[in-house]
């Protein structure tokens, strides 16, 4: 099973300044900004190097990312890994003490699924696997961003 990294994401109070850190400090090259309603988040993405770094805010004092920053302060909410072959991934981790969370099917996109960060070494996981052309292309997989 070949993986690489995806993308990262640290749960920000400001985004305003944490887009001003990557961009000026890290050079990092802006790419997305989007709105996550179902999650009541506003996210900004950007290319640092190779890696995908995104930084996400909470729009009020509810849902995943204000309880994170609530519970353990600012910093890596999740790192995301392209895998090969997730379903057989599934299937392991299903009969380990690895704790699966969440398995999504986006038909035509992706399959990815979440590990609890109890079972995956304190940090939450987002193990996926794109379909073509989304497999390929940065481009295709930016696009997807927001209309999930």
């Amino acid at each position: 099973m070949a993986s690489s990294i995806d993308h990262i994401v640290f749960a920000v109070k400001d985004l305003e300044k944490s887009k001003h850190l990557f961009s000026d400090i890290f050079k990092g090259k802006f790419l997305k900004e989007v709105v996550f309603p179902e999650q009541n988040a506003r996210a900004a993405y950007f290319l640092v190097g190779d890696i995908v770094i995104g930084l996400e805010t909470p729009l009020s004092e509810h849902g995943d990312i204000h309880n994170f920053i609530e519970r353990r302060g600012e910093g890596i909410h999740h790192i995301a890994f392209n895998i090969d072959e997730i379903d057989n991934l599934h299937n392991y981790l299903l009969d380990s003490d690895v704790k699966v969370v969440r398995f999504e099917e986006n038909h035509g996109i992706k399959k990815e699924l979440f590990t609890h960060p109890r079972t995956s070494f304190g940090l939450l996981l987002q193990l996926m696997e794109w379909e073509q052309p989304y497999n390929v292309s940065l481009e295709k997989r930016l696009e997807t961003l927001g209309n999930e």
